[in-house]
């Protein structure tokens, strides 16, 4: 009996120590697999294949690594699940997020620099410079774009012709483009406005349309320090030049509504290439629409959004996880995206190839290599509310272009300012 309870008590002290052991991570057991976490933004369905896919091919090419896949929706739930991780100490090891994110999650601690696997990668002399940019803060790389979202121009050829002008070509600066817009535009018997010249929105969650001309105009947001650069010639100049003529060419519509371009009731607009995409499927428009570079006052230039992917800053094997980001970034891989989602390409050493896949995609690329996206600042937030209220002002007349631009510095400066 004693023997029994010996022998029971003895287990009965091992068991805690057993279970421990058998619940430790791999990499802390016999298995040296180390187990990666990717979280992407985003949860569409044909993205979400192809992540999944392409991991399935990583970790059966790198044995010694296991990457786990997640998303979460744009916005709000992206927003939470990452702050939910890192704030229990469990933040992903690779995340796949926005320009948006940049300067306050590397602020916060959640995105580590790869400075110095970049410079070690074959495609670190590839990578598009306006592309590396994006994920660039403070002379240090954190994160490497996988997907681009340019604004482009675009137009209606039979339009065009229809109202004398060469259906071949767009405008090709500020000044054609108001003439073209007031010789496209029609009315009818009341003076109402039934075919829209230039759809430009009246108002919008996020004016890039309005940054498009900015940076056409050689303008930016911020300067060499970093300061915001809202009260500029080059943003008064932009303004009072959209203020004199979008009202008397466009129906007003707000950017979250459906673009008249799209419901077929304008002859030219500015739009995000993904927006475009199902009415360049419509048999309707076959060899209806042309697009281009935007318009530029002086510098040709455009918006282009970027998705990146960070390594997080809870990472404890940053080498595997960029290791990850390079298979992720390769010429094939690159090149895939293009085939499989219409993402256009970001190493250009693949722009012939994706030219070669649709000839609009010589636009496309183009866009992406002069594409600049939103300011990589802690206030890029604040900025983004600030300067869409200036810009819905200014255009429904109810403050003039140098008064917003006046105030909205001012308000800018204060939110940062402020404690």
């Amino acid at each position: 009996m004693k023997k029994r309870l010996s022998l029971l008590l003895i287990l009965s002290l091992l068991l805690p120590v057993l279970l421990t052991t058998a619940c430790q991570p791999a990499e802390q057991t016999g298995d040296k697999t180390v187990a990666l976490k990717f979280v992407r933004i985003g949860n569409d369905a044909a993205e979400a294949t192809y992540w999944k896919r392409l991991i399935a091919d990583f970790n059966q090419a790198n044995p010694g690594i296991k990457v786990e896949y997640d998303d979460a929706a744009i916005g709000e739930p992206m927003e939470t699940k990452l702050n939910s991780m890192f704030s229990a100490g469990l933040g992903p090891d690779i995340i796949g997020h926005g320009i948006l994110s940049v300067a306050a999650r590397v602020e916060a601690g959640h995105y580590q620099p790869i400075t110095t696997n970049f410079n070690n990668w074959e495609g670190k002399e590839d990578l598009m410079p306006a592309v590396l940019a994006n994920g660039t803060y403070q002379n240090e790389i954190y994160g490497l774009a996988y997907s681009t979202t340019p604004f482009i121009f675009t137009w209606r050829k039979d339009l065009f012709s229809d109202a004398g002008l060469d259906p071949e070509k767009a405008p090709q600066n500020w000044d054609e483009l108001e003439a073209f817009a007031r010789q496209l535009t029609k009315k009818d018997a009341a003076g109402q406005i039934t075919q829209s010249g230039f759809a430009f929105p009246r108002s919008a969650g996020n004016f890039v349309e309005f940054d498009t001309l900015v940076f056409g105009n050689g303008g930016l947001y911020y300067n060499d320090k970093g300061e915001p650069t809202l009260n500029t010639p080059d943003k008064v100049e932009t303004l009072e030049y959209l203020a004199g003529f979008v009202n008397d060419v466009g129906i007003p519509f707000n950017s979250n509504e459906t673009n008249p371009f799209i419901a077929g009731t304008a002859a030219m607009t500015l739009i995000n290439n993904v927006a475009l995409t199902p009415m360049l499927k419509n048999e309707t428009y076959a060899g209806k629409i042309g697009i281009a570079l935007p318009p530029a006052n002086k510098t040709p230039a455009t918006f282009s959004g970027c998705n990146m992917l960070f390594v997080g800053g809870d990472c404890k094997q940053p080498d595997e996880a960029f290791q990850f980001i390079a298979f992720a970034l390769t010429e094939e891989e690159v090149l895939t995206r293009a085939k499989e989602l219409g993402i256009p390409v970001t190493r250009q050493s693949q722009v012939d190839a994706f030219i070669a896949l649709d000839p609009m995609n010589a636009v496309r690329a183009e866009c992406v290599a002069k594409g600049i996206g939103m300011p990589r600042a802690t206030w890029s937030t604040t900025f983004q509310k600030i300067r869409n209220d200036l810009v819905q002002q200014v255009l429904y007349g109810k403050m003039n272009a140098a008064d917003a631009l006046a105030r909205a510095q001012a308000d800018l400066e204060a939110e940062i300012a402020a404690p």
